[in-house]
Parts: structure tokens; C-alpha cells; sequence
């Protein structure tokens, strides 16, 4: 009998740890924002990550927005990629993408002139500076190369850490035609969802709800139903005034805690009947 239950016994426990180790939890799923200018390579990191091939005629730049999907192995998560335009007018369009989002990578083409690195750097700053991707994970890739240009000479050139600092965004910067370095940096940005998950989920529903109220606010507004709304809110009863008060033909009303005559008092024709 002993025996018996000690074989029930081990076969139960063999089986509650080969069902342990078979359910494996949910793999998590993460919005991620692609951007940067026009021709940094947005479009061609979007295609490595999701490991589709490019078309040979699909070279122009993006004037719209393109979806990715990627299965991250180590650690694992599912990552939704949307890349949007980089060329000015869809820059203006950069802000509505925000909320939504876990984390941003933003391109930047390394073989570009001082001058115009400034402006991509500058154009990051506007984007992560008092927006509502300030707190978020930021991946800085870099494409093509520039001789006697490292990417660590950006870092410091372009004060990247100060900028981290000033608005909370875990900071990584990576290369893109560097596969290793590429993979470093995609596994960097999975551990920062992962380990923020919660925090960046309720930031995600407050900044929604906040951009959903300030449209509705808006279209209130514009059709000036708002001040109707407020006006028929708190809605001030009538008054109803007695009619020997208006005085429209009534008599007035004396009090009833006032004295029954009235006394005029001369002091000073007093003062002379004495005299």
C-alpha cells in the first residue's frame, strides 16, 4: 500500500511539473513608433526587424505610414512596429502617433552633415520634450557610416545623455548595418518594455483618454455646445414676486415688527418752548 501511494505520489508530482514547464506565459505585446527625417532608413529598419525582404522598386521615401511586426526571441515579446513619413508635412502629423505608443525608435543617417545632424538631434528633442513620449524607451539608430565619425562622437556632440536625463527616456544608441549591434540594441529595448510594462500600459490609457477629451472638448467648442451645456447645467429657479410689492395697483404692506406710529422728535423746537 506504501508503496502504491508513493508511486501515485511521484507520477502526480511528475506531471505538475511537466505541466509547469509547458505553460509558458503570454508573450507580451508592445507598440513601437519609428521615426526620424526623410531618408534615414526607417523604412529599411523596418524590414530587417520583421525579416521582409524589400522590394527592388519600393525605394522611395515614405510619404505615409507603414506597419512591421516582429517576434523578439531573447527576451521574448511581440513588437508592432509603425513607421510614419519623415519629409515635413508628415512631421506635423508625428504628435498623433504618441500616445499610443510603448517606445520610439528614431533613425538618423550618421554619413550627414554637422548641419543637418543638428536639425535631426533638434527635431528629437521637440519630440520627446514635454510630449507625451517623455518617460519612454528610446532607441537611437544610426545608418550608412561616416569615416572618422563614432557613434559615441554623437553622443557627446549632441548632448544625447543630458537629453535622456531632462525628459526620463532610458536612452540606447546602435548602428544599423551592424547585425550584432543591431540585435544589442533590440534586446536592450525588450528588457525596458518588459521591466516598465505596467507603468507604460497606464500611461498609455491616461495619455488616450486625455487626447480623446481634449478632441471632444474642441468639437464642443466649435459648435459652441459646450457653453450651451454649461449654461442649462445649474438652472436658476424663478422668483416669484407678490404683487402688492411690484406695486401694480396693490397697497403696500406695512411689516408686522413695525412699531404702530411713528414719532418725529424736534429737538431743537424743544429747546426754544423751554426758553
Amino acid at each position: 500500500m506504501g508503496l502504491l501511494c508513493a508511486k501515485l505520489r511521484d507520477c502526480c508530482c511528475y506531471r505538475a511539473i511537466s505541466c509547469c514547464r509547458n505553460s509558458s506565459a503570454p508573450i507580451e505585446d508592445f507598440q513601437v513608433l519609428i521615426l526620424g527625417p526623410s531618408g534615414s532608413g526607417k523604412t529599411e529598419l523596418g524590414h530587417r526587424l520583421s525579416r521582409v525582404p524589400r522590394a527592388l522598386d519600393d525605394q522611395e521615401a515614405t510619404n505615409g505610414v507603414r506597419c512591421y511586426q516582429m517576434s523578439a526571441v531573447e527576451p521574448p515579446a511581440e513588437l508592432q512596429l509603425t513607421e510614419v513619413g519623415g519629409n515635413a508635412e508628415m512631421q506635423r502629423l508625428w504628435k498623433h502617433y504618441y500616445a499610443n505608443s510603448h517606445a520610439l525608435i528614431y533613425c538618423f543617417d550618421l554619413a550627414a552633415d554637422p548641419i543637418e545632424m543638428e536639425g535631426t538631434f533638434a527635431l528629437l528633442t521637440e519630440c520627446l520634450l514635454g510630449t507625451q513620449l517623455a518617460g519612454k524607451p528610446v532607441l537611437l539608430v544610426a545608418s550608412r557610416h561616416r569615416v572618422g565619425v563614432q557613434l559615441y562622437d554623437v553622443e557627446y556632440a549632441f548632448g544625447l545623455e543630458e537629453l535622456a536625463k531632462s525628459c526620463g527616456c532610458p536612452l540606447l544608441i546602435c548602428h544599423m548595418d551592424e547585425a550584432e549591434d543591431l540585435q544589442r540594441g533590440i534586446r536592450w529595448l525588450c528588457h525596458q518594455l518588459l521591466a516598465r510594462k505596467s507603468q507604460l500600459d497606464q500611461r498609455i490609457r491616461y495619455d488616450v483618454n486625455m487626447q480623446a477629451w481634449q478632441r471632444r472638448k474642441r468639437s464642443l467648442l466649435s459648435s459652441g455646445k459646450l457653453a450651451q451645456v454649461h449654461r442649462h447645467r445649474f438652472r436658476r429657479q424663478t422668483r416669484k414676486i407678490l404683487p402688492a410689492i411690484q406695486g401694480f395697483g396693490g397697497t403696500k404692506k406695512r411689516p408686522s415688527t413695525a412699531p404702530p406710529k411713528i414719532f418725529f422728535v424736534n429737538s431743537q423746537r424743544e429747546e426754544t418752548n423751554k426758553f
